[in-house]
């Protein structure tokens, strides 16, 4: 299997031990989970039904449609913190 070295910030790494000890795995076996996990996630492709607001639905339709996008942006993004949009 091929490696490479990945460099976390302390808390990070601290959390990551606790978590794999609970879970009575090893460090790498985390990391490549959660690796797979994130990546089987990433569709990288829009929302489903992202481009079926219609011009003529209300502004409300639209800020819903924002709120929704946001929230998505700040749930994929939750490691690094809030963006500010």
């Amino acid at each position: 299997m091929p490696s490479t070295t990945v460099h976390f910030p302390q808390d990070l790494l601290e959390c990551i031990d606790q978590i794999a000890r609970r879970r009575g795995i090893s460090r790498n076996r985390y990391v490549v989970e959660s690796c797979r996990a994130a990546t089987d996630q990433d569709e990288g492709e829009w929302p489903v039904g992202f481009f079926d607001l219609d011009p003529g639905d209300s502004i409300d339709d639209l800020q819903d449609a924002v709120d929704e996008m946001e929230d998505a942006i700040r749930a994929s993004r939750s490691s690094r913190g809030a963006v500010l949009l």
